[in-house]
């Protein structure tokens, strides 16, 4: 008996190909040094679909800012979409901060990308008022932990 083989287009190697999430993993280590540990930096992957006709299912990678010392307080900054239908990239990233849209980055420019919209004069005041008003809680802490003389 002759047997077809259903799976010979099928790539089984053990190097998936990066994704959105995979570049943006190591970014919460990083935040975390950078500012130690005022502000932090938290991942989140769901399935979901995007309301049209035909429905599309996607990927969705969310970046949040995490304030551990105001109450784990977390500012949603960007959520990038990658379509499950066209592989990891081009993924469409939107910032929930300036409300802008960015769409069909490639995997060679996505950092890039998440820079630029870093550096948007709206995110990094979000961000730098997180800093703040965290350092301003830890030391509104640490002077009332002080003994009165």
């Amino acid at each position: 008996m002759n047997q077809n083989n259903i799976w010979e287009k099928i790539d089984f190697t053990e190097q998936p190909d990066e994704s959105a999430y995979d570049l943006l993993a190591p970014q919460a280590e990083l935040l975390s040094k950078l500012t130690e540990g005022v502000l932090k930096m938290e991942l989140y992957a769901i399935d979901s679909v995007l309301g049209q006709e035909p429905p599309i299912p996607v990927a969705v990678y969310s970046l949040y800012v995490v304030a551990p010392h105001l109450g784990n307080f977390k500012r949603k900054i960007i959520a990038v979409l990658e379509g499950r239908h066209t592989g990891r990239f081009p993924v469409d990233i939107y910032c929930e901060i300036d409300q802008i849209k960015d769409e069909g980055i490639e995997k060679d420019n996505f950092v890039e990308k998440v820079t630029e919209i870093m550096s948007r004069e709206a995110v990094k005041r979000t961000i730098e008022n997180l800093y703040r008003q965290s350092r301003e809680h830890l030391r509104s802490l640490s002077n009332k932990q002080k003994p009165i003389a």
